[in-house]
């Protein structure tokens, strides 16, 4: 099988995604950038967690299926395609609904209070929030490209979470320590609201 090894990553880290509650049914879609403008992606309508390598679908820039299959490509197909020609340096993208970052994402407040290292050290300093736009749509690009640049984490309003990387695994790692950090966030604001790194004080202030 063409790919044996990426698309064994890819199908390890969809029941990673499933098993750590980061989506739920066949929620989520993650891809590969390859050689030549081609691009690996999960199938639509199937649970991460029950991916299996022949699943999975080869297609071009364009979005065109190279190959035959009885799947089809995730219905979000253009929003991965869309990061992968505006960002050279992404070779992994991850979408899901983790379900504390998605509340902030319907609350449509980004995570970008300075109270936790880790959202400097692995998420470069904040999680912004994109406009709304329809699942699966071309608004969805339109939402997300002023965002894009230099920007490797952000929340997709009333819709779920994006992930970025230099390859798959640290896409995924990031989507994992995006909803850590939204955990810990959601658990600050019940203590007041936190106090900000080198500062001091009550929680809040």
């Amino acid at each position: 099988m063409e790919y044996t090894a990426q698309r064994e990553l890819l199908c390890a880290l969809g029941r990673r995604m499933w098993q750590r509650g980061l989506v739920a049914a066949n929620d989520g879609n993650l891809s590969i950038r390859l050689e030549g403008d081609r691009f690996l992606v999960t199938p639509s309508g199937v649970s991460k967690g029950f991916l299996q390598p022949g699943m999975l679908l080869l297609v071009d820039g364009s979005g065109n299926l190279l190959g035959r299959s009885v799947y089809q490509p995730t219905s979000e197909l253009r929003m991965h395609l869309f990061c992968y020609r505006k960002r050279p340096d992404v070779n992994g993208v991850v979408h899901a609904h983790p379900p504390a970052a998605t509340a902030f994402a319907c609350a449509r407040r980004p995570i970008d209070r300075p109270i936790l290292e880790e959202l400097h050290l692995t998420l470069g300093g904040g999680v912004p929030v994109a406009p709304y736009g329809r699942a699966g749509t071309e608004e969805i690009p339109r939402a997300i490209e002023p965002l894009l640049p230099g920007c490797n984490a952000l929340l997709l309003s009333n819709h779920g979470a994006l992930t970025l990387g230099g390859d798959l695994l640290t896409a995924y790692y990031r989507m994992e320590s995006l909803e850590h950090t939204a955990k810990i966030q959601l658990n600050v604001l019940q203590l007041g609201g936190g106090v900000p790194i080198g500062g001091t004080g009550a929680p809040g202030q």
